[in-house]
């Protein structure tokens, strides 16, 4: 399962995961946007993705964590704030200068306070990264401190109490360290071993069913949580049990797995503008046109852009 020192089913599982993170705003521009599609039928697709496409990319963050503790923090600091905060400012500053412009023809209000309050508060996806960046710093701290059943513990407590966070980024960095701690504490190779076992198919019914659980208790906060972090963890599991079980090698999928981030920050951008194309230049309100041109520019723009990039050898300026 290793390729030129990659494991090949966490780049599967990137791929999976970066689709659904397109296919998820996409689905919800369209349904903002008043085309027409059944609420409940938006529900329980967005339900399905978004409990779980997140934590799916702390907990594979998290299975190369233990490579931090090699490093002193200053080191650490100085990669991640090259590898996360670079893409992170200078994406957030194009998407949110594009959409300050485009505002009128996009779902989303951006404004100039929202520009300039992008070094201490995210905008749209990029939270993501803000979030990975300090949890990424706090792990190291933490592992320092305590041994990873400790860290691990400490990430279950801040999981089950994120509601109660509501400052900053804290609700989210809350939510999602338990994920990165429970990847680090993962043996990759053992991992895979263990997923490859027949009995491993319960994570396809666990899954659906902890999901549609779940969406009855939307309007119950604190229950509706303790869901969501269980529906996570199926989620991962499935994911994981898919990809360490895929036949043959899926070259497309690994593909989208190793150049994710880079559809990551630009999916928004791809995917709003061929919303507003559809609508506003050809008139077409289609939803299944839009969901399905929107998810392939999302997904292959980005990708176009950063061949165009490599070719002219300015692709580490933009990631």
């Amino acid at each position: 399962m290793i390729i030129n020192e990659r494991i090949t089913w966490i780049d599967y599982a990137k791929g999976i995961g970066i689709i659904l993170v397109v296919y998820g705003h996409v689905l919800r521009g369209v349904f903002e946007a008043g085309l027409d599609i059944p609420i409940k039928l938006f529900t329980y697709e967005d339900s399905f993705i978004y409990s779980f496409h997140m934590p799916l990319f702390f907990f594979l963050s998290g299975l190369f964590a233990n490579h931090l503790l090699k490093r002193s923090f200053f080191s650490n600091l100085k990669n991640k704030a090259r590898s996360m905060l670079y893409p992170y400012l200078l994406w957030s500053l194009i998407q949110g200068g594009i959409m300050l412009v485009l505002s009128s023809y996009t779902n989303g209000q951006t404004t100039w306070s929202d520009i300039i309050k992008i070094p201490i508060e995210p905008i749209a996806q990029f939270w993501f990264l803000y979030v990975l960046f300090l949890i990424t710093l706090l792990y190291f701290i933490g592992r320092k401190i305590a041994p990873a059943s400790y860290v691990l513990v400490l990430g279950f407590i801040l999981l089950c109490i994120a509601p109660l966070l509501n400052f900053w980024v804290l609700v989210p960095l809350a939510q999602n360290f338990f994920f990165f701690v429970l990847g680090s504490v993962m043996n990759k190779q053992r991992l895979t071993t263990i997923l490859v076992k027949k009995w491993n198919f319960i994570a396809i019914p666990l899954y659906l069913i902890v999901n549609v659980v779940l969406i009855q208790f939307i309007g119950n906060k604190w229950v509706h949580h303790f869901l969501w972090g269980l529906a996570a963890v199926c989620g991962i599991y499935l994911i994981a049990f898919i990809c360490v079980n895929l036949k043959y090698n899926h070259r497309f999928l690994q593909y989208l797995g190793q150049n994710s981030m880079i559809i990551f920050v630009a999916h928004i951008l791809a995917a709003s503008g061929a919303r507003i194309l559809l609508l506003n230049i050809f008139g077409i309100e289609n939803v299944f046109v839009h969901l399905l041109v929107g998810t392939l520019a999302g997904i292959l723009l980005p990708l176009l852009l950063w061949i165009i990039c490599k070719k002219m050898k300015i692709a580490r300026f933009i990631l």
